[in-house]
């Protein structure tokens, strides 16, 4: 997965990151500890990407604290509870991070979009996270393929580090999104990019709106509600359909 990143191109690490520190210095709750000892086998800080490693410019402002970006991997004993692994690092570690789950020939790639905390030093923030499904290196589609490429080193403006990982996380989010607004595609130019996010996060909240209006319908009796329902479910999928139109 390294690879086909273009992270070979970079100084491998390999350096372990002992479960201990997590629980000695992260505010980790029981449960958290129970799921690092069930479910991670390894963490390993694989690379750091800076001004020194790849020649690309910090971006530090009063919101934003993006020196290095740290890619993660993160190997697994079993298939679950990613999302709340990704939490509890996303949590304890302040760097941008770029997770890469291994599971078996399986691997899915986590992000999550900090801010510095307002109201505690040296704390960030999640502002939004975002995890691939699997995916099995040994049997990708094309979708799979065209979308690892996209967030190889060389598709990935070099303007700052904020932009570059934001680029990433925009990216994963748009994959995940393929199976409702379509075939994924690359985009290069971050304006088209931020602009196809924005209409598809409308798009997945007029999926959630048209779910339990479908699902009110099922469970009306009185006709007049229904046919109201009915036409509720009808606009909401055309406005899908128009901002589907939209997306370039």
């Amino acid at each position: 997965m390294f690879e086909l990143l273009g992270l070979d191109k970079v100084k491998y690490l390999g350096r372990k990151l002992d479960k201990k520190m997590f629980y000695d210095n992260g505010d980790l709750s029981k449960e958290d500890k129970r799921i690092f000892i069930d479910y991670i086998d390894r963490i390993e800080m694989s690379y750091v990407l800076n001004s020194s490693t790849i020649n690309i410019a910090p971006f530090v402002n009063d919101e934003y604290y993006y020196e290095a970006i740290v890619y993660l991997k993160v190997k697994l004993k079993q298939k679950d509870k990613i999302d709340k692994i990704s939490k509890i690092i996303n949590n304890n570690i302040p760097n941008p991070l770029v997770i890469i789950y291994e599971f078996d020939k399986e691997y899915s790639i986590s992000t999550a979009i900090k801010r510095l905390s307002k109201t505690e030093k040296n704390k960030t923030v999640v502002e939004e996270s975002n995890t691939t499904n699997w995916l099995n290196i040994s049997s990708l589609s094309e979708n799979d393929k065209k979308f690892i490429d996209s967030i190889s080193l060389s598709k990935i403006p070099y303007t700052n580090l904020f932009d570059f990982y934001k680029t990433i996380n925009d990216k994963i989010y748009l994959f995940n999104m393929s199976d409702k607004i379509g075939e994924y595609e690359d985009i290069s130019d971050k304006k088209t990019l931020e602009e196809n996010k924005q209409i598809s996060e409308k798009i997945e909240k007029l999926e959630v709106e048209l779910k339990k209006t479908l699902s009110k319908l099922k469970r009306e009796s009185q006709f007049n509600k229904k046919m109201e329902l009915n036409v509720k479910a009808t606009e909401i999928n055309r406005e899908i359909e128009n901002l589907k139109g939209k997306l370039k």
